[in-house]
C-alpha cells in the first residue's frame, strides 16, 4: 500500500469570490518575489549565512513584516521549485552526452563520404560544408560539458519579456501556495474548507496576512463547486478525520480567472499481478492491440481499442484518456499487469536516431506514444495497476515470421502477443 498525491481543480467564479480577486494580485506579487529571492538564497546556502533555516525564516518575517505561516509557505515552495530546476538542469546536462555521440557519428559518416572515391564532386563539396558546421556544433557541446552542470534560475522566457512585458509579469506572478499539515485544523492552517450539503458546494475561509488585515477582518470567504466526484469523496474523508492527511492549496490565475487546485493524498493498493499472466499492448496509429496471456504464454483473448489520431489537441487527448481508461479497466477486471514497449525514442521530442527506413521514420514521428505513456502511467498509478516495459526490438518481425500464419493473426495482434510473451522471456 502506497500514498499518492493527486490534484483536483475548480474554477473560482468572480460573483462568489470577489474578495479573493481583490486580494490575490497584491499578495501574489509579494509571494512570488519572495519565492524567487529564496530560491537564489537556497542555491547559495541561504545567502551565505551560517544560521539555520529557522533563523532565515525569522529574518524574512522581520524584513518584510510577514507572518510565520507565509514565511514557511515561501521557503517550502522555493525548495520544491529549486528541486525541479536542479532535475531539469541534470536532464539537460545528460542530454549533452547523447548529443555529442550523435554528432560524432555524423562526423564519421561525412568523413567517410570525403574519403570515398565513388562520391561525386558535388557530394564532396556538400559533405565538406556540413562537416564544418557539424564540428562547430560539436565544439559548442564539448564546451557546455566542460562548463559542468549549470542551473538555469529563470522564471519566464526572454522573448516574452521583450515582446510583452505585461504578460510576462502576469505569468510569472500567477500563483500562490498554502502548504498543508495534517496536525492543523482541516489539514491547513491558513486556507480551510468545509462542505455545505445544502448548496452542494465547498466554502473556504482564508486567513489574511498582517499587512492586508483591515480592522477586525482577518479572513475572507468564498465558495466553489468540485466536479471531480472521486476527489470530492477523498477530500471529505480527509476533512472528517482529524490528523489524517494534509491538504495543500494552490490558487492560479489564468486569463483573468482564478482556479483553485487542491492537493490531497490517497492510499492505493496493487490490484493486479503478473503471476497468472499479463496484457501485452502493441501501440499503433489510431488503435492499440491487446493480447491477454497466462503465465505459460498461452493466448487467452485479443482486444482492440481505437483512439482519435488526428484533430484538435483537446479532442485527441480526451480520446486517449478514454482509451487508457478502457485498457486499465480491463487489467483490473482480469487482475493482470500491463506490458508495453520501451519506445523511448518517441519521447525525445522526435530527435531519435534515424534509420535507413523512411516508412519507419515517418511512422514513429506521427505516433502519439508519449501522450499514451503519460496517460497510462497516471491512470494506472491511481488504480493500482502495474506497468512493465520490454525491449521493442524485432517484435513485428518475430510476429510475422512465427505467429501470423500459424495462429491466423494479423501483424498487430501478433506483435502484442510477442510483447506479452517477451515479459516472461519466451520470445
Amino acid at each position: 500500500m502506497t500514498d499518492i498525491t493527486l490534484v483536483a481543480e475548480s474554477k473560482l467564479y468572480l460573483k462568489d469570490n470577489t474578495p479573493l480577486y481583490d486580494y490575490f494580485d497584491d499578495y501574489s506579487k509579494l509571494f512570488n518575489f519572495l519565492v524567487r529571492r529564496c530560491v537564489h538564497h537556497l542555491n547559495h546556502k541561504l545567502n551565505g549565512e551560517s544560521e539555520s533555516e529557522s533563523r532565515y525564516r525569522t529574518n524574512l518575517m522581520l524584513e518584510f513584516k510577514i507572518t510565520n505561516r507565509m514565511a514557511k509557505a515561501v521557503i517550502r515552495t522555493a525548495k520544491n521549485q529549486l528541486k525541479l530546476l536542479k532535475e531539469s538542469a541534470r536532464y539537460q546536462y545528460n542530454n549533452l552526452y547523447k548529443r555529442r555521440r550523435s554528432l560524432c557519428k555524423k562526423i564519421a559518416k561525412l568523413k567517410a563520404i570525403l574519403s570515398s572515391r565513388s562520391a561525386s564532386l558535388k557530394q564532396r563539396k556538400l559533405a565538406k560544408v556540413r562537416l564544418f558546421w557539424t564540428q562547430m556544433r560539436l565544439n559548442k557541446v564539448n564546451q557546455l560539458i566542460l562548463n559542468g552542470l549549470k542551473l538555469h534560475l529563470t522564471f519566464g522566457t526572454k522573448h516574452l519579456l521583450k515582446t510583452n512585458k505585461q504578460k510576462f509579469l502576469a505569468k510569472r506572478d500567477n500563483q500562490v501556495v498554502y502548504i498543508g499539515d495534517k496536525n492543523e485544523t482541516y489539514g491547513n492552517q491558513q486556507f480551510q474548507i468545509n462542505f455545505n450539503s445544502k448548496y452542494n458546494q465547498f466554502e473556504y475561509k482564508l486567513r489574511l496576512d498582517n499587512q492586508w488585515v483591515s480592522g477586525t477582518d482577518k479572513y475572507i470567504y468564498g465558495s466553489f463547486a468540485l466536479k471531480n466526484k472521486e476527489a470530492k469523496v477523498h477530500i471529505l474523508k480527509t476533512l472528517s478525520e482529524k490528523k489524517s492527511n494534509p491538504l495543500t492549496y494552490r490558487i492560479i490565475k489564468r486569463d483573468n480567472s482564478l482556479y483553485l487546485q487542491i492537493m490531497y493524498r490517497r492510499e492505493t493498493t496493487d490490484v493486479t499481478r503478473y503471476n497468472h499472466g499479463v496484457l501485452g499492448v502493441d501501440f499503433n496509429k489510431g488503435f492499440i492491440s491487446v493480447s491477454e496471456i497466462d503465465s505459460t504464454g498461452k493466448l487467452t483473448s485479443l482486444t482492440r481499442y481505437n483512439y482519435l489520431h488526428q484533430g484538435k489537441a483537446t479532442k485527441t487527448k480526451t480520446s486517449m484518456l478514454d482509451l487508457v481508461s478502457k485498457l486499465v479497466s480491463q487489467a483490473v477486471s482480469v487482475g493482470k499487469d500491463i506490458v508495453i514497449e520501451d519506445l523511448v525514442s518517441l519521447d525525445s521530442n522526435k530527435k531519435q536516431e534515424k534509420t535507413t527506413s523512411k516508412n519507419y521514420n515517418r511512422m514513429i514521428n506521427s505516433l502519439k506514444f508519449g501522450l499514451f505513456k503519460r496517460c497510462l502511467l497516471s491512470k494506472s498509478t491511481k488504480e493500482g495497476v502495474s506497468i512493465h516495459i520490454v525491449n521493442p526490438y524485432n517484435t513485428s518481425k518475430i510476429a510475422k515470421e512465427s505467429y501470423t500464419d500459424r495462429m491466423k493473426l494479423n501483424v498487430h495482434d501478433a506483435a502484442s502477443y510477442v510483447i506479452a510473451r517477451r515479459f516472461y522471456q519466451y520470445d
